[in-house]
């Protein structure tokens, strides 16, 4: 506008420049109330709804984590969002159960035959007794009767637990697995069971998170290794204040790195539920172990559970 006038007057000139204020203020309010402005977005819809931008936005809403940076403005789009959630959530949380009991599964093994390595390297002669000792724990119980097949296996199961209480002491009573086609001859294994303790899988979790925090502290400018950290614990926590985001600044139309990003957030949601699934069974053997020394849970129930499982 100074630059079409031709002589600066100084009513006019003010006149103009208060119009073209009112004009860029009513932009600002309809830009607020219409399309969900925030204030801080310094990107066209066109580049926050890339296909990195959308990839981030749908797992952002089936994960329940919702950071609130991108957000449909249409009406058709805030229906499809809605559509969208019924049906995700709950295909999310079942494919999380099932990968992280699948990823819990896996791990178990790990952690025994880890352990195990450890131990034949630090002390093989207690390694080598232990085997010997776990080779000979089968046991041949023969019920002698000629009742129906009922019968025998009632007999045998209860056989099996009272020889386990009377071997082990009033100790946590293991898995039994039967073998052999006669049921007047019975062989019984005992199987150990495998927990992991409660800190391996929070040093699990907290090696995630600190590597995710060294990781979006590289890539943001703006982000210390303590910022990184708040946004992964609020991200695979489900949380999501969306106070930090990452790709939210200048690296929004980053595909390789939002991508990256989204595939830690799934991978990262698979290992808490593993973690979850770890820790869950411990607090449950430690709570039946107090149960049993208080007096409120019965040893022999106990261990008729575990037999008829």
């Amino acid at each position: 506008m100074t630059q079409e006038l031709n002589i600066l007057y100084e009513r006019n000139w003010t006149l103009l420049a208060e119009r073209i204020m009112r004009e860029f203020q009513d932009d600002i309010v309809e830009a607020v109330r219409e399309r969900g402005w925030d204030g801080r977005d310094e990107f066209s819809d066109d580049v926050k709804w890339s296909f990195s931008g959308s990839l981030l936005y749908s797992i952002t809403v089936i994960t329940t984590i919702g950071y609130g940076h991108i957000a449909p403005k249409t009406s058709l789009g805030r229906l499809v969002t809605m559509f969208y959630a019924l049906l995700g959530i709950p295909l999310t949380l079942l494919c999380l159960t099932n990968i992280g009991s699948s990823f819990a599964h896996c791990f178990r093994f790990f952690y025994k035959y880890l352990c195990q390595f450890m131990v034949c390297l630090c002390c093989p002669t207690s390694y080598s007794k232990k085997r010997h000792t776990q080779g000979s724990s089968s046991t041949i119980i023969t019920s002698g009767s000629t009742r129906s097949v009922a019968s025998k296996r009632s007999k045998a199961r209860d056989a099996d637990i009272s020889l386990v209480e009377q071997g082990n002491g009033g100790q946590d009573v293991p898995d039994i697995t039967y073998s052999g086609d006669d049921l007047s001859t019975k062989k019984v294994t005992f199987k150990e069971e495998i927990r992991v303790p409660m800190s391996v899988s929070l040093i699990i979790i907290t090696s995630y998170v600190f590597g995710g925090a060294v990781l979006f502290s590289l890539w943001e400018e703006d982000w210390d290794y303590l910022i990184g950290a708040y946004f992964c614990f609020v991200t695979l926590s489900t949380i999501g204040f969306g106070d930090f985001v990452f790709g939210a600044g200048k690296d929004l139309d980053n595909n390789e790195k939002l991508i990256t990003c989204a595939l830690y957030l799934v991978m990262g949601l698979s290992i808490i539920a593993m973690c979850f699934n770890l820790m869950q069974e411990e607090v449950r053997a430690k709570f039946t172990w107090l149960g049993i020394k208080l007096g409120i849970i019965e040893e022999r129930n106990k261990g008729l559970g575990r037999a008829n499982k």
